[in-house]
């Protein structure tokens, strides 16, 4: 079994967000894409250039990090 381990960092992520990332990374490293192929997509203003969201069977979340915040901000006025 392959095991690939795909780190990532964002405020915050869309609907199917991080699937499609994996997908089209695979999809790419399979392919023999250059280093900077998903750079590349990332610019593409047409979502058919990604890969359909991979399956969410596999992939597990590691970690949620939070940074530093004012509990002001946190309460409904």
């Amino acid at each position: 079994m392959k095991t690939m381990c795909i780190e990532l960092v964002a405020n915050r992520f869309l609907r199917k967000m991080v699937r499609v990332l994996v997908a089209t990374a695979i999809r790419e490293a399979a392919a023999g894409a250059d280093d900077d192929a998903l750079l590349k997509l990332m610019d593409a203003t047409c979502r058919r250039a990604t890969a359909p969201p991979a399956p969410p069977d596999g992939l597990c979340l590691v970690d949620v990090g939070y940074t530093d915040y004012d509990i002001r901000h946190c309460l409904i006025p």
